[in-house]
Parts: structure tokens; sequence; C-alpha cells
């Protein structure tokens, strides 16, 4: 059997990298730890792709690019959302016999062992850079949730829209083919489906202005703006319609309707949002909050939901500072007393909060666990640079929002169970 090649060899027989290239990647190696590799890409002498690809070569692995739409929904649905984001592990094609499953690196034994154990079969791995890792992630459970929606009873177009707009979906749309429709509507991200009852069509000529059946054309696609009638309001939408003889497309995109929190906050990347709902859904989403500047914690956090989650989230700010947790926000302040405070929170669980957010910055970091218990979703805001107790506690992510120079903000997500 041939000896294993090393990383730094490979790289060297693909004219990446020089022995000179090597002398420096283990002098920093030595002075910061940390795999070859990982140096490599530290002092720039290779890209990440290309480390990647090379680590593919050097346990004889494929390196692939995973596509949501050929993901086998059985393979995937054996782990949790959650587990998946957290390791960069999913399980991909299922067969009697193996599963094969995309990583971002050869070296994880342990979850790897953890699915072995789990379903019995041969695991085959196929390597992934991280990023199409956590998006294909991100779109598989994503569709595996609009499959559920699917599965639902017809609706009435007019309650459909109830769900459209109070999702504040940017984009929904209507497919026909046949006698068949169904609404679909963009919301973080995914997908949603609901199928349509046979009155759809009238429902929209009265609260579409204009109505379709005043601007059909011969032509095959043809667009106008209009309003869409609810409550007494009207929201303005650009509408586009696709035709041919199985049926047509409607799509409606919302128009001038820029909300004002947005304005005040650069909003997460969708991604990330993607993953926050995702783990809501899970009822795993136990979220550390940490700023830079600190003073930004404190302004953005009781809106937290309304920028991450669905807008019927029932949810509950906890406070222990006079500032008023700003407009819209349920609230509870907390007596200035940190030893009070376990007892206060434990005394909010009967409500059955969706989610919580809580900005007690304290040394004292007993009220956490307490916390956490309040609702399904809990944001806490950290002020400690240890985020140890928080883990403990039971929190799982850490929420990191950064201001630059231009006041635009910088999301980021990573698992504290790694």
């Amino acid at each position: 059997m041939s000896e294993k090649k090393t990383i730094g060899a490979i790289l060297m027989g693909l004219g990446r990298i020089s022995e000179d290239d090597i002398t420096t990647a283990l002098d920093y190696q030595r002075e910061h730890g940390g795999y070859f590799g990982e140096a490599l890409v530290a002092c720039g002498l290779v890209s990440e792709e290309e480390l990647e690809w090379g680590l593919a070569s050097q346990f004889d692995l494929p390196y692939v690019f995973p596509e949501a739409e050929a993901v086998d929904l059985e393979a995937a649905s054996l782990v949790s959302p959650e587990w998946a984001l957290t390791h960069l592990v999913l399980p991909i094609v299922k067969t009697d016999s193996t599963l094969q499953v995309v990583v971002d690196s050869p070296l994880k034994e342990g979850p790897i062992g953890e699915l072995q154990k789990k379903t019995d079969l041969d695991i085959e791995l196929a390597l992934a850079s991280p990023n199409a890792i956590r998006e294909v992630i991100r779109q598989v459970f994503a569709r595996a949730a609009a499959l559920q929606d699917e599965e639902t009873a017809p609706l009435s177009l007019e309650n459909t829209l109830e769900l459209i707009f109070d999702a504040e979906a940017p984009r929904w749309g209507i497919s026909v083919r046949g006698a068949r429709a169904h609404a679909w509507w963009d919301e973080g991200g995914g997908i949603h489906r609901r199928p349509l009852d046979g009155n759809w069509l009238s429902t929209l000529e009265e609260v579409l202005v204009p109505p379709p059946s005043q601007v059909a054309t011969d032509s095959r696609r043809f667009g106008w703006d209009a309003g869409v009638s609810r409550s007494g309001d009207v929201a303005p939408v650009g509408v586009e319609c696709l035709t041919d003889e199985s049926g047509c497309e409607y799509l409606f995109v919302a128009r001038d309707l820029q909300p004002a929190l947005e304005e005040r906050f650069t909003p997460p990347p969708e991604g990330i949002v993607s993953e926050i709902r995702i783990l809501a859904r899970t009822g795993t989403a136990r979220f550390a909050v940490t700023t830079d500047p600190p003073q930004l914690g404190h302004e953005i956090l009781p809106h937290l939901p309304a920028l991450t989650l669905e807008p019927l989230a029932r949810g509950i700010y906890l406070s222990a500072r006079e500032e008023p947790a700003g407009t819209g926000t349920f609230s509870v302040t907390l007596p200035p007393d940190p030893s009070t405070w376990e007892r206060e929170i434990e005394a909010l669980r009967a409500f059955r909060f969706d989610v919580v957010t809580v900005d007690l910055s304290s040394g004292d970091s007993a009220w956490a666990s307490s916390a956490l218990d309040v609702a399904s979703v809990a944001f806490l805001l950290w002020s400690d640079a240890d985020l140890e107790p928080a883990r403990q506690a039971g929190v799982r992510w850490r929420l990191h929002i950064e201001r630059g120079d231009g006041r635009e903000l910088r999301w980021s997500l990573e698992s504290l169970t790694e």
C-alpha cells in the first residue's frame, strides 16, 4: 500500500507551494498551533478552496459542490438541522447499506462515528467547502419544511393572503396547472406553499386593483402595477404573468415597503435568518448576543425577534434598565436587585411566550438558565467575554453583531458546542 502523501507534498506536486513556503508555514504553525493546512492559508500561501481540494486528494475523497435539489431528504432527515449546522455534516444519499455524507473536513471522527452508530450503515465521505455545506443545509431543511406545507388541505386565497402579509413576504405568486392552483411565498429565504381552493380567481379579481381581467392581453407575458386590498388598506405590488397551454404563473413583488426598522439596523443576511428560523423550529434556539460596540446590544436587542423571526412570534423583553424598550415591544422591567431576578423570571414561564430577549448585564449569571425557560427562543445579551457560563446554562449559539465605520452592521453566527 502506498504511503499517504502529506498536504504539503500534494500542493508542491501541483506547483502551488515551494520548499520555502513549507518552511514559512511550519514556522507559523510552531508559533500559533493548529493544522499545517490552516497555517498555509493564514500565511496567504494558498486559498481556502485550494486547501480543501488538496485535503480531498490527500484522503482520497471526492470534492463536491452539493446542490439542495439533489439531496435525498430521507438521508438528510437522519440528523436535526441544529446538528448539521453545528458540525457542518450532512447526509445526502442513503442506500440499503451505505450513507453518503458531505463534510468540510475529513477529520470529523466524532460526528461520523455518531452517524455510523445511529444508522449501522457504511459511511462514505465527500468533501465540500464550509460555505457550500451551510448553504445546502439551509436550503434542504427549508425545502423539507415547504414540502410539509404542501401536505395541508386547500385554503381560500383570502386566508392565504393573510399568511403572506403576516409574513411580510417580499414576493409571492400563484401557480396554475389545469384546474389546480397553489400559492407560494418567500419567507426568510425559504419558499412556503399552500394549495388553493377553486374560488381563488374570483377572490383575486376582487382584491387586486386593477384585476387581471382588465389588463390581460394575448401576449404570453405581460405585467402591470396594482394594489392588493386588505382590511381597508391597499398594498402596492408589481405583477408579472406568464401563460401557456398548461396554465399560468403570477408573480407579485411588494413595492415601496421598506420597514422603518431596517432603516435603523442593517438586517442580518438571509442565510443567518434562515438558520435562526430552522433552529427555532427545532426548539434549540438559545443565543448569547455579543456586540461591538457594547452599546449596540442595548439598542438592537429588543428588535432581534422582528429582524430574525416570523412576524407573529409572541415576544417579551426583559431588562433592568430604565430606558424604554422601543415601539411595539412588549417588555417587563425587573427590580434593580439581581438576587430577585431568577424568581421574577420564573413567574413568566406560565405565559408561554415564543421568544424572550434578555438585557440583564450583570456579573451574576445565575438568572441565565431561568431566562432560557421563559420561551422556546431566547436571545441573551452577554457582556462578559467569558461565554462558558452561558454555555453551561444551556446557550447553544453565539450571535455576534458588529457596527462598522459606515454604521453598517456585520452579523455572524457560531456554535458554542463544538
